[in-house]
């Protein structure tokens, strides 16, 4: 490894100089539309759930323990897993220990060659309401997402750390995902073409990015982590935190897509998302929306991920104007409780104000064309906040 460091300088030059040109137009961030009471909009009629497809890298969820009670077992993990390629880290822990923190993610080259770490999003905050927390967490990363940037460079048994600072009270979220590549033990430098393949890749081929020849899919030991002072200087080695009552594991796919149709004809209609998992009190999910996890720390066992957390959710929606109206309004209930949200529609990032199950946040007016309107949306249940979320589409509500 003599020329390691040679590697990692040409490495910096190149993914500075692209990270500038390949950057994704500023996506408009607003707070929008008021809140209706749920009573007000009448009984909606249940559109036909769309099939998903499940795409995008695995999916580490760290959300237990949730609650640091002592600062005494520090340092620890709260999870761990290895992990190949494109992946993802949701992780939501609050600090109610006497001490400040540091909590998030420690990524270690625990293969033989060296890998280069590139970041595809990132979303991290802190705040004293869990909800706030999640949701500025989420609209960071939906800001941030395809975005290719180097993060790191890492010899065997190195590791790249990316935490954030949590005061006592406070929640940490994250919503972080990476692509690791091997790098071939004869190269001198990295190719530019490296990056810019990386760079243009969309989400769903992200899956199989397109490498150069003699590159491949890196693979590594990912942890999520909680310390204080120095990073440990192996994260792997850290002991695990025993469990609560609430889920880590890890799942194939961190993505759904979906496409359904909503008529003007039928009214006020709703989608649910992100509802308890098969089996589950109040279980109404989507085709192929829940996918089996495995919780690599506590024996292996089966885990559901109950809301989805971490998921984005990528809808194609067509509005059949069969009514020759001239809007479709787009809301959404917290049907299963409260908290702070978000969607994204036509590169506007809209966030919610605290709403609860008896009110229903007008996203927006859809301007309808004679037959068919698609519009784009993509939602995700941010952490702290309590699902499911269900969509309305009401052709009758003209906003406030």
């Amino acid at each position: 490894m003599k020329d390691f460091k040679t590697h990692r300088f040409r490495t910096l030059s190149i993914a500075i100089g692209l990270a500038a040109g390949c950057a994704a137009a500023g996506m408009a961030q607003t707070q929008v539309g008021g809140l209706v009471p749920v009573s007000t909009l009448g009984t909606p009629a249940a559109l036909t759930k769309p099939t998903l497809a499940a795409h995008g890298g695995h999916l580490l969820l760290s959300d237990s323990p949730e609650q640091f009670k002592t600062a005494s077992s520090l340092p620890a993990a709260m999870y761990r897993d290895q992990v190949t390629g494109d992946f993802r880290v949701f992780y939501h822990h609050q600090n109610v220990s006497s001490e400040t923190i540091s909590v998030g993610v420690a990524i270690t080259n625990t293969s033989s060659q060296p890998e280069v770490v590139f970041a595809r999003g990132d979303g991290e905050s802190t705040n004293v309401y869990p909800d706030v927390a999640g949701q500025a967490a989420a609209a960071s990363f939906i800001s941030s997402r395809h975005n290719i940037s180097f993060a790191a460079l890492l010899a065997p048994g190195q590791s790249f750390y990316k935490v954030q600072s949590l005061a006592n009270g406070d929640t940490a979220s994250g919503i972080v995902e990476y692509l690791l590549v091997a790098i071939p033990g004869n190269t001198g430098s990295l190719p530019v073409e490296l990056f810019r393949n990386l760079a243009t890749a969309s989400a769903e081929e992200s899956d199989h990015p397109n490498l150069p020849g003699g590159f491949g899919l890196g693979s590594a030991t990912v942890s999520t982590v909680a310390f204080i002072g120095e990073q440990p200087a192996d994260p792997v080695a850290l002991p695990i935190l025993p469990k609560d009552t609430h889920i880590r594991g890890t799942f194939p796919h961190a993505d759904r897509t979906g496409t359904f149709t909503v008529a003007t004809t039928p009214g006020l209609q709703y989608l649910s998302v992100d509802t308890a998992p098969p089996g589950q009190k109040y279980s109404n999910p989507m085709p192929n929306e829940y996918e089996l996890g495995v919780d690599a720390v506590d024996g292996g066992v089966s885990v559901y991920n109950s809301g989805n957390y971490g998921v984005m959710y990528d809808f194609h929606i067509f509005f059949k104007n069969d009514s020759a109206l001239p809007n479709m309004a787009v809301l959404m209930q917290p049907s299963g409780g409260a908290g702070h949200y978000l969607a994204l529609y036509d590169r506007q990032l809209a966030l919610s104000p605290y709403v609860n199950y008896t009110k229903a946040w007008w996203i927006s007016d859809v301007k309808l064309h004679h037959n068919l309107t698609r519009i784009d949306l993509l939602t995700t249940l941010p952490g702290g906040a309590s699902g499911p979320q269900k969509l309305l589409f009401d052709p009758g509500f003209t906003g406030q």
